[in-house]
Parts: structure tokens; C-alpha cells; sequence
């Protein structure tokens, strides 16, 4: 029931972590760093009208947000700290999710489902 067939997983992800140093002058810097890259994955959900919540930000602005669910091969680490890096065709941008829930399949650790979101602040 919750295999993961090869031909299924058609997409390519990156996942990252966020990294926090100091730079030259002393000033406080964060980064992503690629933790797996180019896993193969299948985005299994996206919906705009069932997913999509209405956030307000600073200033009143409403701000539209789509969840998705993407399954890869069993790794590790994954955490909810992280963030997904969707590799698209060449001429179109990548996409960034946030990781908000890490769904393993329990014992089997044959998959991992992340519960990403999308859209107000691009991960």
C-alpha cells in the first residue's frame, strides 16, 4: 500500500537547512545548506481551493499559501526546520517549500511524506 515505485517519483528535490554564522564584519548571517540533494520524489497533493489559508502580514497584506505533499525515499536527517528545493525544467525557477510536518512511514522506513507549504515567504 505505501511502496515507493521508481516511475512515480518523477521529480527532483532538494533538501535544505538553515545555517547561521557570523560574516566579515561580525553581522549575524543565515544560509541554506543542501542536506540531500536531487532526491527523486512525487508530489502526491496540491490543491489551491481545499489548502490554501489566507495569512496577514505586516501592513495588512493578504499573503495566499498552498500546501503540498511530497514523498521521497526513506533518509535521514529531515526535520520540520528544513525546507525543499523543487528543481523544475530548465527555463522555469525552482520552487521553495517549507517542511511543516515529517511523516515517516513507521516501520517499514521504506518512504518519508513531507507536508510542505508554499507561497508567503518562499521557505
Amino acid at each position: 500500500m505505501g511502496q515507493v515505485f521508481a516511475g512515480r517519483l518523477n521529480q527532483r528535490i532538494t533538501i535544505q537547512k538553515k545555517t547561521v554564522g557570523r560574516d566579515s564584519w561580525g553581522q549575524p548571517t543565515e544560509t541554506w545548506v543542501d542536506v540531500h540533494s536531487r532526491l527523486p520524489a512525487s508530489l502526491k497533493t496540491i490543491n489551491g481551493s481545499g489548502f490554501v489559508n489566507q495569512e496577514f502580514v505586516a501592513g495588512g497584506a493578504e499573503v495566499s499559501r498552498a500546501t503540498a505533499s511530497w514523498r521521497i525515499r526513506y533518509v535521514e536527517p529531515v526535520d520540520a526546520s528544513m525546507r525543499i528545493v523543487h528543481h523544475r525544467m530548465p527555463r522555469y525557477p525552482d520552487l521553495i517549500y517549507e517542511i511543516k510536518v515529517v511523516l515517516p512511514d513507521g516501520v517499514a522506513q521504506e518512504f518519508i511524506d513531507l507536508g510542505a507549504a508554499i507561497g508567503a515567504n518562499k521557505g
